[in-house]
């Protein structure tokens, strides 16, 4: 499955939860498949999607999704381990796995060789995980984590298709937008 049809789909089931996104491809397309106020787009910050991710599931009570990378997750594992050990029930961290590093030069990630994240995932303590390789499997899992009470952790496996254009880069306003989406 494409990174840009499986964020589609899980567009069509997203109300008003908060999105994080990692920065580069995973950031424009779902700025051109649904920008909104309550999408945050990671410019620039490798390894720190999820982080981020965690930090606004800690402080407010909505369901927040995480659009990660395998490479950039890899980059900062810690942070799999802080969702294991604060276990937020309103966390969803999605891994598009394209098994490289894309922003890099696309070099083969760890999880082109031995790295399983889910294994990883559940080693730190987070118990509702999965890994899916197509769009109806990706749809059934996400629907469930929507409902239930989390962390969730899904690797969901991608290939990489065409990009798109680069999305306008204004982080100042991608945060008055989003911190605003929660004020009112």
């Amino acid at each position: 499955m494409h990174r840009l049809e499986a964020t589609r789909l899980l567009l069509k089931h997203v109300r008003d939860e908060a999105l994080v996104a990692n920065l580069g491809p995973t950031a424009d397309e779902l700025w051109h498949l649904g920008h909104r106020d309550r999408n945050f787009y990671t410019f620039g910050s490798m390894g720190l999607c999820s982080s981020i991710a965690l930090g606004m599931a800690l402080s407010t009570e909505g369901k927040v999704v995480s659009l990660d990378g395998d490479g950039s997750l890899l980059m900062n594992m810690g942070t799999i381990a802080t969702i294991g050990r604060e276990r937020p029930g309103n966390l969803i961290v999605v891994v598009w796995d394209n098994e490289e590093w894309c922003q890099t030069g696309h070099q083969k990630s760890h999880t082109a060789f031995y790295t399983d994240l889910e294994r990883v995932a559940r080693g730190c303590g987070i118990e509702k995980t999965a890994t899916v390789d197509d769009l109806e499997g990706l749809e059934a899992v996400f629907m469930q984590a929507l409902e239930e009470e989390g962390p969730w952790f899904i690797v969901a496996k991608i290939e990489e298709g065409e990009p798109l254009p680069v999305m306008p880069i204004e982080p100042e306003m991608t945060l008055y937008r989003f911190r605003k989406s929660f004020t009112g």
